[in-house]
């Protein structure tokens, strides 16, 4: 007989300690990176701190200490039954069922309040993900992810969980305060001293999402601003790189800046502006050009195209980075959802299947993306 997910995840955890005795004393493993070589390591013990500026790890009548952005990640020890349960679930995807779990793990009394700490951030990842199924979802990810930063203001996870919050909001429909919350994330960001735990690319591509959203927000003003703070602040970092795996994450975000304008004429309602400043860029890529430049430029091209009511060029263009940008997902999905507003004005007898198909696409493998926030509408106004 075939099992359902949650039969599988109820099988697993038959080999998981099922009792809070059985955990007791277990202890947590702390994945550390190494700042000279890069190199991550495992440190077994009990972790005493887990702040923004220190971590500590006890270990046995030692104390290590570590910058919180040495620590890569954490395997809890010492942990309720239902954190087990909810980490099982999200393992098989069954992120409703995670999200129960992982709620039941927060309020539990006799957890370590790092602990709690942990399930409610993944209460707020596991509703994040079910919203592809149920989009109400990101509202309560947006709630949980507001409660864990009024609890625990302090906790390492501050950075990655303001950022979920962010995109929480973003994806409930709300882009103005996505925009607002990325921003909050970005000024950490200090060309000499970036906010105690806070790494400086995360702040940076903060800085990009804010932009993005702003965008959605039609803020012109805000994102402005932001895409030229940004290109004020990666090109020093870019220059220093050099070999540095950070390198290309910070080219992509230059590449973005560098296109800021052209995207803010757009949502500006400047379509002609931007139709001849994204066929001026597009104009000049070189086989060498990075993906980044390459796609980004492509996709304003596409819609600069579309916004002047030329959805068989829009189309086209759009495809290009619908199908091969495999570097930006957001960027990829976003192409797609335009792509299917092209197919959806053109004249052919199967222009709305076609449309239909890639909002469905979008809707399918991308319900967690900004521009599933787009497709939702798309469908209703197409009847898909």
């Amino acid at each position: 007989m075939r099992r359902t997910a949650a039969t599988l995840a109820l099988f697993l955890l038959a080999a998981l300690p099922s009792s809070a005795s059985s955990e007791g004393g277990r202890p947590d493993q702390v994945y550390v990176k190494n700042k000279r070589d890069g190199s991550v390591s495992m440190v077994t013990g009990v972790v005493q701190r887990y702040e923004l500026g220190k971590v500590t790890v006890a270990v046995g009548s030692k104390e290590n200490n570590y910058d919180a952005l040495q620590v890569q990640s954490v395997e809890w020890g010492d942990v309720p039954p239902s954190f087990r349960e909810g980490q099982v679930y999200a393992q098989r995807g069954a992120w409703a069922d995670a999200a129960k779990s992982f709620r039941v793990a927060a309020g539990d009394a006799s957890a370590r309040d790092v602990v709690k700490a942990a399930a409610k951030r993944q209460l707020a990842e596991a509703l994040l993900k079910s919203g592809s199924e149920d989009a109400a979802r990101f509202t309560e990810a947006a709630t949980e992810a507001q409660g864990y930063l009024a609890a625990f203001a302090q906790n390492a996870d501050v950075p990655d969980v303001r950022m979920l919050h962010a995109r929480a909001l973003w994806l409930s429909g709300k882009p103005a305060e996505a925009g607002a919350a990325y921003r909050g994330v970005h000024a950490e960001f200090k060309a000499d001293a970036t906010a105690a735990g806070y790494e400086p690319l995360l702040c940076l591509e903060a800085g990009m999402l804010a932009a993005r959203s702003l965008l959605d927000a039609k803020d012109t003003l805000g994102a402005r601003e932001v895409y030229a703070a940004l290109e004020g602040q990666v090109g020093p970092l870019l220059a220093a790189a050099g070999d540095s795996p950070q390198k290309p994450a910070l080219q992509a975000i230059a590449d973005e800046a560098a296109l800021g304008q052209g995207f803010v004429d757009l949502a500006g309602g400047q379509s002609k502006q931007a139709l001849s400043f994204f066929q001026s860029r597009v104009g000049a890529l070189k086989p060498d050009s990075t993906p980044s430049a390459r796609f980004a430029a492509q996709l304003g091209l596409g819609e600069a195209l579309l916004a002047e009511n030329k959805p068989r060029e829009a189309s086209l263009m759009l495809a290009k980075v619908s199908g091969l940008e495999c570097g930006d997902r957001d960027r990829a999905l976003r192409a797609t959802v335009k792509l299917a507003e092209a197919c959806s004005k053109l004249p052919d007898a199967d222009a709305r299947a076609q449309a239909c198909a890639r909002v469905k696409d979008v809707l399918k493998s991308g319900g967690d993306s900004p521009a599933s926030v787009r497709a939702r509408q798309l469908a209703k106004e197409l009847g898909c």
